[in-house]
């Protein structure tokens, strides 16, 4: 007797909660192994390499996954990506186990990490177009975020008390195991296909994973939404690198002060993402996500730039963590609606190398800057402090302080521009969804006295017109 597999909105759920359990793992494992690094060589440095590491393995590997979802199975490329991190997580609880790690052990297993990684995040996306209505696209990225933020909430806490009663190994083998949950819930539902595409599996697969850079800067207003999100993101990774030192600084490196912060910024983001899950569907999604941001500048950055208390800084940064999954919803629902299945696997790998370039950049400017020209310039007496000193304060954190300031108004700039650029702000309309249906009435000679033209100077690309005009490409 068959099966029958559960499909849609509650295979979706099911998958989702493979994901929360493995992300939950996977943080319990990123704690544990921070802990042990830091216990070995007692350098920063190292902790930052090995972040590196994951990041940029997925930048690298980002092309090459996209044309490969694309031409896969979804459910295999799901499964592949889940086990092969599970797979390096146990080759490194067996290194631990016969006490033969050693500290680049980590950044190898942490490449390897980052190249499944980065199959995994463009495939569930992708996956969600097929598995829910269009309706209920920013429901699904509410739960990809809650996804992400709850671990946050939980996993240092239930890492340090294995880590208190048991070991790192133990740790380990506790990722490995929610690695296989998520596995089993791949196998357990419904995952659809999209029809194949015959005509781009005939180019070669190097070819086409540049397909992805093509398709966006061929449309205009989606290169301008892209560019707006990797603005953000990048704020974003400054303000995640900056804030523990920060804090510290400005605390006498009171670590309970940090954990606070965190703690209640992570809770922040469960409830921006539960409020997102249960709003109506909008029309103007791009109009929320723009509002978004100025909160998240206004308060996740100016105020936390601003602030010179706990109670501040706590509540600024989870202003920030309540925004992001409005920023990040809307924006992944209007590209689930804009791009064709049978292309998101490639378009949404291009995007994810764009956006994860955001961190070695943050992470090779916001450093340097801080302890190199901002912290001297802030110190009391400083060539800054006269001029700053009203706004951050002075002596050390300040100027950690003052890039969150500053980087708080380039945010608001973005999104003001967003609202001021038709080719942002109307990208909804501008850009025809994917099924969006062929016309049924012969196309005009020319275009009407309200007709956008092809040289249109807003929106030139033909891709790129609004549903109402003479014809889709």
């Amino acid at each position: 007797m068959t099966v029958k597999r559960p499909a849609g909105f509650a295979a979706f759920t099911i998958l989702w909660a493979g994901q929360l359990v493995s992300t939950l793992g996977t943080r319990m494992t990123n704690f544990a192994l921070s802990i042990w690094i830091w216990q070995e060589t007692g350098r920063a440095s190292d902790l930052a390499l090995m972040t590196f590491c994951a990041f940029a393995s997925t930048v690298l590997f980002s092309p090459i996954a996209g044309a490969l979802i694309d031409r896969w199975r979804r459910r295999l490329t799901i499964a592949l990506s889940d086990a092969g991190a599970a797979v390096f997580t146990l080759l490194l609880l067996v290194l631990f186990l016969a006490d033969a790690v050693q500290v680049w052990h980590l950044y190898l297993v942490n490449l390897a990490t980052g190249a499944f990684l980065a199959f995994q995040v463009p495939t569930y996306s992708a996956t969600v177009a097929l598995m829910m209505e269009k309706q209920h696209y920013p429901r699904a990225n509410a739960m990809l975020s809650l996804a992400r933020s709850v671990p946050g909430i939980f996993a240092p806490a239930a890492a340090a008390a294995v880590l208190a009663a048991g070991s790192v190994e133990t740790v380990l083998l506790i990722d490995v195991l929610s690695c296989a949950v998520a596995l089993v819930t791949v196998v357990l539902v419904a995952i659809p296909q999209p029809p194949r595409q015959e005509k781009h599996l005939r180019v070669g697969i190097w070819r086409d994973s540049l397909h992805g850079f093509g398709y966006i800067r061929r449309r205009p207003s989606l290169l301008a939404l892209q560019g707006i999100l990797f603005s953000i993101g990048l704020f974003a990774a400054m303000g995640w690198i900056l804030l523990t030192p920060m804090v510290l600084a400005r605390t006498d490196n009171n670590e309970s002060a940090v954990a606070t912060v965190l703690s209640i910024g992570a809770v922040g983001g469960v409830v921006g993402a539960t409020v997102l899950g249960v709003l109506k569907p909008t029309r103007r999604k791009m109009l929320r996500l723009l509002t978004a941001i100025i909160v998240f500048s206004l308060l996740g950055r100016v105020l936390l730039g601003t602030g010179d208390s706990l109670v501040i800084w706590a509540f600024a940064w989870s202003c920030a963590w309540f925004c992001i999954p409005f920023i990040d919803g809307y924006g992944e629902s209007i590209w689930q609606e804009k791009v064709s299945p049978t292309e998101q696997g490639r378009v949404f790998a291009t995007r994810q190398l764009i956006d994860n370039l955001a961190v070695p950049i943050a992470l090779g400017v916001a450093g340097p800057l801080a302890d190199f020209v901002l912290e001297p310039a802030m110190a009391e007496g400083g060539s800054l402090a006269t001029v700053f000193g009203g706004l951050v304060g002075t002596g050390p954190g300040a100027g950690m302080a003052l890039i969150f300031f500053v980087t708080g108004l380039l945010g608001v700039g973005v999104a003001i521009a967003g609202f001021a650029v038709r080719r942002v702000r109307d990208v909804e309309s501008l850009v025809p969804d994917h099924d969006a249906p062929e016309p049924t009435e012969p196309v005009p000679a020319g275009p009407g006295p309200d007709e956008p033209t092809l040289d249109d100077p807003v929106e030139g690309d033909p891709a790129a017109r609004p549903a109402r005009s003479a014809a889709l490409d």
